[in-house]
């Protein structure tokens, strides 16, 4: 069997096993019993069951997000993805040290802040550390606002959400202009 395709099977399991009990009760050995592989071959695959949850977000997520470059677009195809696994990320919010999640899912809102300031920066060129702000500043606001929403209870408000986006795609726009202006 393929690593990916054993990774995969991993994480449906897991994603079963979310429905069913809270993030934090989840084992390792709960997860090797319910897939018929062994613990080894866990973590051959995986460091701990937050690399497995970040996986999933990269595994299901980033292709959906795939070349897009529309910072609103972006936000709305992560808006329907956890809409459409809301009891899971319910459960992984309310289960998990939020500042252990955001630190490890750091590298995935960074890819797309990077993208979208690339985006952006074509008009507007920046200086490396200026960018570098612009994409710090970027992951920042995509960060708080989900984590917001999140913690809202994941609401079915996708035109909100929306209006929301478009406001956080302006300040992100307003940032790179301004450091633009300023070298």
């Amino acid at each position: 069997m393929s690593r990916l395709i054993t990774q995969r099977a991993i994480a449906s399991a897991f994603k079963d096993m979310l429905k069913e009990m809270p993030f934090n009760k989840i084992t390792i050995g709960d997860l090797s019993a319910r897939t018929g592989i062994n613990r080894q071959t866990f973590y051959y695959n995986f460091h701990d069951i937050y690399d497995l949850t970040l996986f999933m977000l990269e595994d299901e997520l980033l292709p959906l997000i795939g070349d897009e470059k529309d910072f609103s677009t972006c936000m709305l195809i992560i808006y329907d993805y956890l809409l459409s696994h809301r009891q899971m990320v319910l459960n992984i919010y309310h289960h998990v040290e939020i500042d252990e999640m955001s630190r490890r899912f750091e590298p995935v809102i960074k890819s797309m802040a990077s993208s979208m300031v690339d985006d952006v920066i074509i008009d507007y060129p920046l200086k490396t550390d200026d960018r570098m702000v612009a994409i710090k500043f970027t992951s920042l606001m995509i960060k708080e606002f989900i984590m917001g929403w999140i913690g809202m209870g994941a609401p079915e408000q996708r035109d909100r959400f929306s209006h929301f986006a478009d406001l956080l795609e302006y300040n992100m726009k307003s940032t790179i202009k301004f450091l633009h202006e300023g070298t």
